[in-house]
């Protein structure tokens, strides 16, 4: 995101706090999609509910990339965010359930230590 904000801005006439709720709301908006990872994963079950978080974030990645205006681009910001908020609950805990007892840790951390690394690294 922190490279397409200034072709966003432009291309879409955004002010720059419409800016900073664009980037910053995802994590509000993920919020969602954990709250509902939950049940949805004792429903249909781990695989597929981390399937389902892949496809719901693919739908947000295609409303995003075909928004218009800023409010559809929020459309599509927010559908990301419940297919983020699903595969980080999900994930992990898949992994731990389908990993051998001496890795599960190290596993299970995978997801945490990229998203920080690749938070030190594009900023």
């Amino acid at each position: 995101m922190s490279g397409a904000q200034k072709y966003i801005q432009k291309d879409l006439h955004c002010s720059d706090t419409q800016i900073e709720i664009l980037v910053g709301i995802l994590n509000l908006y993920s919020l969602v999609g954990s709250a509902a990872a939950g049940r949805t994963s004792d429903w249909i079950g781990r695989r597929y509910t981390i399937v389902l978080a892949g496809a719901i974030f693919f739908l947000g990645a295609i409303l995003m990339g075909f928004a218009t205006n800023y409010a559809f681009l929020m459309v599509g910001r927010f559908v990301a965010g419940i297919g983020v908020g699903y595969a980080l609950m999900i994930a992990p805990v898949y992994t731990t359930e389908i990993s051998p007892s001496s890795a599960r840790g190290f596993l299970s951390s995978f997801p945490d230590f990229f998203i920080n690394v690749g938070k030190l690294l594009f900023i």
